[in-house]
């Protein structure tokens, strides 16, 4: 039975140091030229300060500090958040996403985190949408995500500029249960490896779950 005490952290995949991961991240950051980091990636430079849109907010990069915060709170920006951004950046090459999707088994090393990867994605969308789907797309728009026109509920949500992440519900009923997916754009390999990617589809989940609620 999902555990929902059990999802407010990103523990699927943890890495083994979120400090030395980050750490690494900015390093690789502090010899790139930042304007074109940002042009590449769809982000915006300011005054040494790297603006990123996530979802329906922005996070920036204080390049002086080399600290995050969320700019529409203030807020310090959660450290897994960080160096999801940082991987981003640091690969972002100006591609654009391709609009084919594919599961998150078919990345390299998917198929050995699927298990938990479906059970903080796929499990927590059936559970929490799988009988009235309608509230999912709500969230999507509070979250500035396109609403596609498939299955019952589906919802293509801009974790970052260049990466899309596309979440599916179909409704369940008294001949089939409920199903869900959670799907990246072919690209995504580009900017994540599969912690990473685990990570962002998992979080993108809970987002929508939690603006559900609001």
């Amino acid at each position: 039975m999902l555990n929902i005490k059990d999802l407010s952290g990103p523990a699927l995949p943890k890495q083994d140091n979120y400090e030395r991961a980050l750490k690494l991240g900015l390093e690789a950051f502090s010899r790139k030229d930042p304007g074109r980091v940002a042009e590449k990636a769809g982000a915006e430079l300011v005054e040494r300060k790297l603006i990123l849109p996530h979802l329906d907010r922005h996070i920036v990069l204080d390049l002086n500090t080399q600290e995050f915060t969320i700019r529409e709170t203030g807020e310090e920006a959660q450290i897994w958040l960080n160096i999801l951004a940082i991987h981003y950046l640091n690969n972002a090459d100006g591609r654009q996403p391709l609009g084919k999707l594919k599961h998150f088994r078919e990345f390299k090393e998917g198929s050995f985190y699927e298990p938990a990867f479906n059970r903080r994605t796929r499990d927590i969308l059936i559970a929490v949408f799988g009988d009235d789907p309608a509230p999912m797309i709500e969230a999507g728009k509070k979250l500035a995500g396109k609403i596609i026109g498939s299955a019952d509920a589906a919802v293509e949500l801009n974790y970052f500029p260049m990466l899309p992440i596309t979440c599916l519900v179909w409704r369940g009923d008294e001949e089939f249960p409920a199903e869900a997916s959670v799907l990246f754009d072919e690209t995504a390999e580009l900017f994540f490896s599969a912690e990473d990617m685990a990570v962002a589809g998992q979080m993108a989940v809970l987002e929508l779950m939690k603006h559900a609620r609001r």
